[in-house]
């Protein structure tokens, strides 16, 4: 099929502004329960967005260390990191924090534009696959809203990451470089049609590939498997290799940039082994069957045009990535299919009419009963289970308490250099609200040894360790401060008497400052010292063995959701 005339750029219709509204309607769902806890309830909300909070103080660590230079280290560490990562969308965010703006503010900015982006890439890529009023509707609403139940881990759930609405509660960037992706193969799209060679298609691939590397891979593979396919039987033409090798080079330029982290930093490569796991390809295959079975049948024929080719080629290609995802070579694996409902979508309603849908009575009242079937339960289902995730619990760092935040902005002013050890929710909110590193925080960056730190930690605030004991870990870990949430802890004041310096109190939450405190890396206006703990056994190591006991495995790696 050729690409499609000039009427793909029409003007948006009323039915694709009620979907735009109802897209960003479900995108603002997870900040709007946030904020009513906040009116109605008055609690004191971190400024996260989304269902697995970890994910989005990440975010909010790097942006506050962007905003003081730049390039990002790992504060969920002790130890002093290489200030070395780069992200394009992190560091325009940590400008904005330079400039007063709050880290989590300066996130927020980014859910309109990606999601109004991501509108409209999508629609742009529906209007050039399908002819008809009616099929590019259809294939809008499935990109925008498909799901269907699924069984993942032994329970009966949607798989977020195959639903557009989920990577927009906190997973902005993912959401972004989905419409890089989108935009790159419209722009390489053009620019084959007019036989040119044009540098927009990489510009965006390489800006897929620096927010999010998966969305990158696979628009590498989509390429060079839609040229192939085009291709394919065909004498080779000299002089055409040239916009495809153009594209792929920008795009995996920051792959390669990702890969030298890995090879150069250890916070990098220990991360990446740190959210390495499986998952079972037979659950997403089971979820996508509804959209899959009829797609199956658009692949025939060869395809007269880039678009056709990269459409059939995508599904395909984020299989491929999702396999060597599940390897050594990669990590969470499923970040691959992000995205899979556009193609699947497009596909699908091209097979269905290759069938002959278009000849069966009433089929306008079948088709809408079929989009009402796989849009609007998988949708109240995601909606439903956002709502009891992002519930105020205890132990969250979602929300916490008044007298914690007040904690916190007295470690965020204080002039005092040094590190933090809390308890692991507060420790993921130290580093974006204080800017100061932490023991534990985020397992994915709190290498390694994660599991040994988060029971050392545990034992200390319980009171199970013995004085000192207790004394040898805070003096081993080289923190400075020790910040004691308003859960039930034991007495700190006592356990830990002859190495305290201060005790600042702040209703049910305590501030300690550690009166010997070596290796600490700065305080948040200065950059963290260069001690070298870095060694398997290093102090903290060691000094976790002493009470780590039998329940602590080594190497235990909790699994890490999301980004």
């Amino acid at each position: 099929m050729k690409a499609l005339g000039p009427d793909a750029s029409h003007r948006i219709d009323r039915f694709e502004l009620a979907v735009l509204a109802a897209f960003a309607v479900v995108s603002m769902w997870v900040l709007a329960l946030d904020l009513w806890q906040v009116f109605a309830h008055a609690r004191v909300w971190t400024g996260t967005d989304g269902v697995y909070v970890v994910d989005q103080l990440q975010y909010l660590a790097w942006i506050r260390e962007a905003s003081r230079h730049v390039l990002v280290a790992n504060l969920f560490v002790l130890r002093s990191t290489p200030a070395d990562y780069f992200q394009p969308a992190i560091v325009l965010s940590g400008g904005l924090s330079a400039l007063g703006v709050a880290p989590w503010l300066s996130l927020l900015l980014w859910k309109p534009v990606a999601v109004g982006a991501c509108f409209y890439v999508l629609r742009e890529y529906v209007h050039r696959s399908l002819r008809g009023r009616w099929p590019r509707r259809t294939a809008l609403v499935l990109a925008l809203f498909f799901g269907s139940l699924t069984v993942v881990y032994g329970s009966v759930s949607v798989i977020g990451d195959l639903f557009p609405g989920f990577l927009s509660w906190g997973y902005v960037f993912g959401l972004l470089a989905l419409a890089a992706m989108v935009g790159a193969l419209l722009s390489y799209d053009r620019a084959q049609a007019q036989d040119r060679i044009g540098w927009a298609a990489g510009l965006l691939g390489a800006l897929a590939s620096s927010l999010h590397p998966w969305h990158g891979e696979v628009l590498i593979v989509v390429v060079l498997g839609a040229e192939l396919a085009m291709r394919w039987g065909r004498p080779p033409i000299r002089g055409r290799l040239a916009r495809p090798a153009l594209t792929v080079v920008m795009t995996a330029l920051p792959l390669a940039y990702y890969a030298l982290l890995e090879q150069t930093d250890g916070s990098w490569r220990l991360g990446r082994v740190a959210s390495n796991h499986t998952f079972p390809a037979w659950s997403i295959l089971l979820e996508i069957a509804p959209l899959l079975l009829p797609a199956l049948l658009a692949y025939h024929g060869r395809p007269r045009s880039f678009l056709t080719a990269a459409t059939r080629i995508w599904p395909i290609a984020a299989f491929a990535v999702f396999g060597v995802s599940t390897t050594a070579l990669g990590a969470t694996p499923l970040h691959a299919f992000q995205g899979i409902t556009i193609p699947l979508s497009i596909l699908a309603i091209q097979g269905v009419r290759r069938a002959g849908f278009r000849r069966l009575p009433h089929r306008l009242l079948l088709g809408s009963l079929a989009i009402a079937a796989f849009t609007i339960p998988a949708t109240w289902y995601q909606l439903d289970n956002a709502r009891g995730l992002v519930a105020p619990r205890p132990g969250t760092a979602n929300f916490i308490t008044p007298d914690e935040h007040r904690a916190l902005d007295y470690l965020a002013n204080d002039r005092t250099p040094g590190g933090v050890i809390s308890r692991s929710y507060l420790g993921a909110l130290v580093p974006g609200e204080t800017g100061r590193h932490t023991l534990v925080g985020d397992c994915l960056w709190s290498q390694p040894h994660c599991s040994a730190r988060l029971l050392a930690v545990r034992r200390l605030f319980e009171g199970s360790l013995t004085p000192s004991s207790a004394r040898r870990f805070v003096l081993g870990s080289g923190a400075r401060f020790l910040l004691a949430d308003c859960r039930p802890n034991a007495n700190l004041d006592k356990l830990l008497r002859p190495i305290i310096r201060s005790v600042h109190r702040f209703g049910c939450a305590r501030v300690y400052e550690i009166e010997w405190a070596p290796h600490n890396p700065g305080r948040p206006t200065t950059h963290p010292s260069t001690h070298a703990a870095t060694t398997p056994r290093s102090r903290l190591q060691q000094a976790s063995d002493v009470h780590c006991g039998h329940g602590c495995i080594r190497g235990e790696q909790p699994r890490q959701p999301g980004l």
